[in-house]
């Protein structure tokens, strides 16, 4: 018998240790999971040193499984570079901390009486204390703040949004208000609602804190600067980056694909000043794009990904289980689309989930097709059911490794190859796919303008040469024809999630240069199927490994 790969072996022991805290890492290894993460500052502090002790015993393993290597090297040293800036402690971003983990643990989840439903139970009568282990880790931060180059509490901004959040969750009652099956017991229905009911009181507790504890002595300035900012943006990409040439990009983009989306929405019938909200208007009325209710929204939803599913075989080879897949409608508020990925030992299916605003069940397909396609397939859905297909593949790369310049690169390249593939059927739905991809382009100026302070270049849209957070808001209504209040929901967002933003075109970008390059080697024995397969084949990792790969 051959003797174990070294490398393997450490990231055996890594994901051993994760699976004692962390129920992925468990369900990875096929163990028993707790109900949910530990959220603790004992467990952030100790999951930093484990991350610095593996680092080591990385150094000191013999030759082994390089790809592996360098993909978790990689992201094992950005973790704790976001861990010494503060924002990982402090974590407040909007969609994104760790009580939001806690709410979609029970997306599309019912109490029922098998094992399943026992297993939901469980997870709600662990809700309470791992909010509280939340708020434990928020003061934490904020004790050790000088530990950190961008402080160890959030801004104003971050905490007034999570609070307000959290207040709405509470209000409504929303782990109150999980379904429960008819044939569920009285003593069971009863622990289910003081399960909620303590939840309740938990997140009441984490709104005060917020409010009243952190608010009091939290930074009133959104931005980070351009070294906190830099390493925030290698951090989330998995590469570090030219700011100057990827903020020029952007604004290259942006004045590219709005004259683009001007010319076409002429065709569709937009006149006047403002063509592209004038052809909107119209589209959104016509009854070939209008859904009226959940229902047809959620029947719409699962036709169209089960139909771009069958289209996209020529470019994939896939495996059976990438039709394992719910179509949810959430009446959220927040009106966005996305993607959850389903349990590592496929006990859940992935879910695409299509948030609208709560009582207004309408919705226009012809905009957020191009969102079916990031969330769905050939985007985040297709993406994660490949790489759990891959035997040769660490556990922890199939499961575990999740950066967002490789998924969210990959899901907005994802957008692009669905035109290529003929998904987008017609100008509408092109017009819908330009905005999103202008919305993109807006999220990159904006996000490192708001953060780095760089002045504003000579532009076609606006004359002001200063970043506000107003100025982004109207850039993405005007542009992008986001909602208002979405908007301003984005804006918040890069403002507490510094970087990120930047992961969609960039990491798009880098799939765009890979497979040009890798076409221009082949020349005409290029595959498109070929070049999915091998490329999503190395497994999730950060932008600059991913990019050494590729380039050999």
């Amino acid at each position: 018998m051959s003797a174990p790969d070294p490398v393997r072996v450490v990231a055996d022991a890594y994901v051993r240790e994760l699976a004692r805290h962390e129920p992925d890492a468990a369900l990875a290894l096929g163990l028993e999971a707790r109900p949910l993460p530990d959220l603790s500052p004992e467990w952030l502090v100790a999951k930093y040193e484990l991350q610095g002790s593996t680092l080591a015993d990385l150094d000191a393993a013999g030759s082994g499984d390089e790809v592996l290597r360098a993909a978790l090297r990689e992201r094992l040293e950005r973790e704790r570079l976001l861990f010494d800036t503060g924002f990982t402690p402090r974590l407040v971003a909007p969609l994104a901390t760790p009580v939001h983990a806690v709410r979609y643990a029970f997306e599309g989840t019912t109490v029922t009486s098998d094992a399943a439903g026992r297993a939901v139970l469980a997870k709600l009568e662990a809700a309470p204390a791992a909010v509280r282990e939340y708020i434990a880790a928020l003061r934490w931060a904020r004790d050790n703040t000088a530990r950190f180059t961008g402080g160890g509490v959030a801004p104003v901004r971050q905490l007034d949004t999570l609070a307000a959040q959290v207040a709405t969750w509470v209000d409504t009652d929303w782990f109150g208000s999980l379904p429960i099956a008819d044939d569920v017991d009285a003593a069971t229905r009863a622990r289910a609602r003081a399960a909620a009911d303590e939840t309740a009181v938990a997140l009441a507790e984490l709104v005060a804190v917020l409010r009243d504890e952190l608010r009091p002595v939290a930074p009133t300035s959104d931005a980070v600067g351009d070294a906190v900012y830099a390493d925030l943006a290698a951090g989330m990409l998995g590469a570090r980056i030219d700011l100057d040439d990827t903020y020029a990009y952007g604004w290259s983009e942006l004045e590219r694909l709005v004259t683009e989306a001007q010319e076409l929405a002429r065709e569709l019938g937009g006149s006047g000043d403002d063509a592209v909200r004038s052809a909107a208007s119209l589209l959104d009325v016509d009854p070939r794009y209008r859904l009226d209710g959940v229902a047809a929204i959620r029947t719409w939803l699962t036709q169209r990904v089960g139909e771009t599913i069958d289209a996209v075989a020529a470019a994939f080879d896939l495996p059976a289980s990438v039709r394992d897949v719910e179509c949810l409608v959430s009446e959220a508020a927040t009106g966005v689309v996305f993607y959850s990925p389903g349990a590592p030992d496929g006990s859940t299916p992935g879910k695409v989930v299509w948030t609208i605003p709560s009582g207004v069940p309408v919705a226009a397909t012809w905009q957020e097709v191009t969102s079916v396609h990031h969330e769905g397939v050939p985007g985040h859905h297709l993406q994660f059911v490949l790489t759990a297909s891959y035997p040769e593949l660490h556990p922890w790369q199939r499961h575990l490794c999740h950066i967002h310049g490789y998924a969210e690169g990959w899901a907005h390249y994802a957008e692009q190859l669905a035109d290529e593939l003929g998904l987008i059927r017609d100008h509408a739905e092109r017009l819908g796919l330009l905005l999103g991809q202008i919305w993109r382009s807006v999220r990159i100026v904006a996000d490192i303008g708001l953060h780095t302070g760089r002045p504003i270049p000579p532009n076609a849209f606006v004359a002001q040469g200063e970043w506000t957070p107003e100025l982004a808001r109207d850039l993405l209504v005007d542009l992008a024809l986001v909602e208002p209040a979405l908007a301003g929901f984005e804006v918040d967002r890069y403002l507490g999630w510094p970087g990120q933003a930047l992961a969609f075109k960039v990491g798009a970008r880098l799939w765009n240069d890979a497979r040009t390059a890798h076409r221009e080697r082949l020349g005409g024995a290029f595959s498109l199927r070929d070049f999915h397969r091998v490329a999503l084949a190395l497994g999730p990792m950060g932008l600059d490994p991913l990019r050494a790969l590729l380039a050999r």
